[in-house]
């Protein structure tokens, strides 16, 4: 064969390939392509019932519910109740649901305008979310909604062959935002990463179109700068917990990104399970502990929580002013995510 027919061949090979294999990459949140159907998932021309053409309303949290939560069009990927369902297969997300956790009731949840089960109307503008703890800025326009962390045209990502996402190198895990406004304030270059287990497939669409479903098992990389940009306060450099100098914003505060070797050694303290039943650390992708550090995840839960806050924990001061009840999104109960750490304190007895 002449160098020229390879040539053609190879090209035409290449076409074809692209051809049959585009489908598969068809995703509702991204890959479109010039003829691509994925738009009318969410959008219609000339029927829409909310802004930006939407195809239900009336908040957007009522329109990622429809196949986020308990609509017509569902995705293995439930954020009302906090799972993700392969056939009768469930997973408990490790962020837990808007409205509830599989039956269980909420304690404390991010509070993204327009969830269904909300007392009073749930167009009703006053309950719109601006205030921001940890933050001198204040959400505007129409507060805080499902939009402010996640981008649905980001594209989302399939994990690589050791199963995680890396935003370091441009793909998007989640559809989380990789810059976030607050107020007047634009945070860019927020890049996370999560290790991922492939637990099914979702098929969709007509002709169908095959997916991978995948659940977090393992967070990375990032998720203090990504929760910082709204909570800046909050991020808080090694040392700013204790060490005599100059407080962080006028307080002291824990401190994040914490090589928790360094600390909380093996053999003399519980050293934080990496597992989502305890308190995960950012593992760095590697197998040494000594990489592994401590994070805004480690504490909270990205959704909601079901823990209880009682006694002492149920009243605490707030940076802003003031006193909060709340259960902070935090992952277990009271301040077991102090003691989980530093369970040295079981040794001041009387």
């Amino acid at each position: 064969m002449s160098r020229a027919k390879l040539y053609l061949v190879l090209a035409v090979a290449m076409v074809c390939t692209l051809a049959f294999a585009a489908p598969a990459f068809a995703w509702t949140h991204g890959q479109f392509d010039a003829t691509t159907d994925a738009c009318a998932g969410c959008h219609v021309a000339h029927a829409a019932e909310a802004p930006k053409l939407l195809k239900t309303g009336p908040t957007q949290t009522h329109f990622c519910f429809l196949c986020h939560g308990d609509g017509g069009a569902s995705a293995p990927y439930d954020v009302k109740i906090g799972k993700t369902q392969v056939g009768s297969t469930v997973y408990a997300s490790t962020a837990g649901g808007f409205c509830e956790q599989q039956g269980t009731a909420l304690t404390s949840r991010h509070n993204v305008w327009g969830l269904v089960g909300e007392t009073g109307s749930v167009i009703d503008e006053t309950y719109k979310q601006f205030f921001v703890p940890g933050s001198t800025q204040q959400f505007t326009g129409s507060g805080f909604v499902c939009g402010s962390c996640h981008d649905p045209h980001a594209g989302g990502g399939v994990p690589d062959a050791d199963g995680y996402i890396d935003g370091r190198v441009g793909i998007n895990p989640r559809l989380l935002r990789k810059s976030i406004t607050v107020g007047s304030v634009t945070y860019s270059g927020l890049n996370v990463a999560f290790g991922f287990e492939t637990v099914g497939t979702f098929t969709y669409g007509n002709p169908s179109v095959d997916s991978g479903v995948y659940r977090v098992i393992e967070y990375v990389y990032g998720s203090t700068p990504w929760c910082g940009a709204c909570h800046f306060k909050f991020k808080a450099p090694e040392g700013s917990g204790g060490t005599p100098g100059p407080k962080y914003y006028d307080m002291y505060r824990h401190a994040f990104d914490l090589d928790l070797y360094d600390v909380v050694r093996p053999g003399t303290y519980n050293y934080p399970d990496t597992s989502f039943n305890k308190t995960p650390l950012e593992t760095s992708k590697t197998t040494d502990p000594e990489d592994d550090v401590l994070a805004c995840l480690t504490c909270h839960r990205a959704h909601s929580t079901t823990v209880e806050a009682a006694g002492w924990a149920s009243e605490w001061p707030r940076s802003e002013g003031g006193t909060s009840t709340t259960s902070a999104l935090l992952r277990m109960d009271n301040r077991g995510v102090c003691f989980n750490c530093h369970d040295a304190g079981k040794y001041n007895l009387p």
